[in-house]
């Protein structure tokens, strides 16, 4: 059922917040230190940030429909890379949107609890 644990992930967290995605990289960090956590501040410099090396899991902390938008791209120009969006539940639609494009859908606040969670895409606590 398990696929295999990445012992070291790559994480994108990108937010175009720079204390939201401190906050992000620390509470992955705290959980898993070997992690190799980069940040990206929107969709455009996370897609650059993706073309340079190899990620196994972008975190997307944008509000609304961007959020969504940016979740859409990042998927469909990295289909094998695990897309994690924080966002309010949003409608029915969304939620339907999302699942159709691979995107796994998080509740805000980012807390302890969510990023074990968004953390378990890529074997965490395994």
């Amino acid at each position: 059922m398990s696929s295999a644990v990445v012992l070291a992930p790559s994480i994108l967290v990108v937010d175009a917040r720079a204390v939201s995605r401190t906050h992000a990289a620390g509470l992955i960090r705290n959980r898993w230190p070997d992690a190799r956590v980069n940040e990206a501040g929107d969709g455009e410099s996370a897609l650059v940030e993706l073309a340079e090396g190899e990620t196994d899991l972008v975190i997307v902390e944008i509000p609304g429909e961007a959020g969504l938008a940016t979740g859409e791209r990042l998927r469909k120009q990295h289909p094998s890379c695990h897309i994690a969006l924080l966002a309010e539940p949003g409608t029915a639609a969304e939620r339907r949107r999302a699942d159709a494009a691979g995107i796994r859908l998080f509740r805000t606040p980012l807390t302890g609890d969510v990023i074990e969670q968004v953390l378990a895409l890529v074997g965490w606590g395994d």
